[in-house]
């Protein structure tokens, strides 16, 4: 397909960009990509360990599973996928190649896998913020790839994904008829499929603080603790302990607009 057309021997990275007023869709190389430090995450070693090692094993040809990250906002979902991927992406004569394809598109997946399992790497396809809503029948396009079908799965293929459902499923689904719960169970197992499935929590105080610290270059226990309070205070005003907060009130700080 003319849409597919992209050189993976110079392309590392690509995100697929869907159709726009008669402008058919393609796969856009990603220039620069953003990067993320393992040494930035907190709380979250186990997460990091399972994704780096699922990563491994499907460089390896050992048998690797699909991913979700699920989760409260802004705590570093798509950071650390983006952080190993990126890690991976860095090695030398590596394989690896990443597609990210927003939640808009996913009906063009079986496409994009027939376009990538005919070349000779190996493919993360990633989407973040997935979820699904009343009347939202996208899911079947990514159920198709996850469950198999007659055909064999794409063996160069995963998929990661992020939502901050861990069933992928908004909470505007009702549940008074038989009709929508049966839906719901047909999307809720779509989470199922995913063989790491793993959740994201806000930070207790004392993370949250010591994230602070590292962003700003110190340790906890020599943090101000006029900032340490400042900086709880502003966590209570934004509603979370997240990693995201964490770097905002950091980059308010450095703007001299923390009072």
């Amino acid at each position: 397909m003319k849409r597919f057309s992209i050189d993976f021997s110079t392309t590392m990275a690509c995100v697929y960009r869907g159709e726009f007023e008669g402008y058919g869709g393609f796969l856009r190389p990603i220039m620069e990509l953003e990067r993320v430090e393992v040494a930035q995450l907190v709380g979250i070693d186990e997460i990091i360990v399972a994704l780096r090692g699922n990563t491994q094993r499907f460089l390896d040809n050992a048998p690797a599973s699909n991913v979700l990250l699920w989760g409260a906002r802004g705590c570093g979902k798509s950071s650390s996928m983006r952080a190993i991927l990126c890690e991976f992406l860095r090695c030398e004569d590596t394989l690896l190649r990443v597609v990210e394809l927003p939640k808009p598109s996913l009906a063009i997946l079986p496409h994009l896998v027939d376009f990538l399992r005919e070349q000779p790497y190996k493919f993360v396809i990633m989407c973040d913020d997935l979820c699904f809503g009343r009347g939202d029948e996208s899911y079947k396009a990514l159920k198709s790839i996850l469950d198999g079908g007659f055909e064999v799965q794409a063996s160069n293929v995963v998929f990661y994904a992020t939502s901050n459902m861990r069933h992928l499923l908004l909470e505007e689904y009702a549940q008074d008829t038989m009709h929508l719960n049966d839906m719901q169970d047909e999307i809720i197992s779509l989470s199922d499929r995913f063989g790491i499935s793993m959740g994201f929590y806000t930070l207790g105080s004392g993370e949250y603080v010591a994230l602070i610290a590292r962003y700003l270059g110190i340790e906890s226990s020599v943090l101000d603790p006029t900032l340490r309070q400042k900086a709880l205070n502003y966590a209570t005003q934004k509603g979370s302990k997240n990693p995201r907060i964490a770097k905002e009130f950091v980059k308010l700080y450095r703007n001299g607009l923390v009072l």
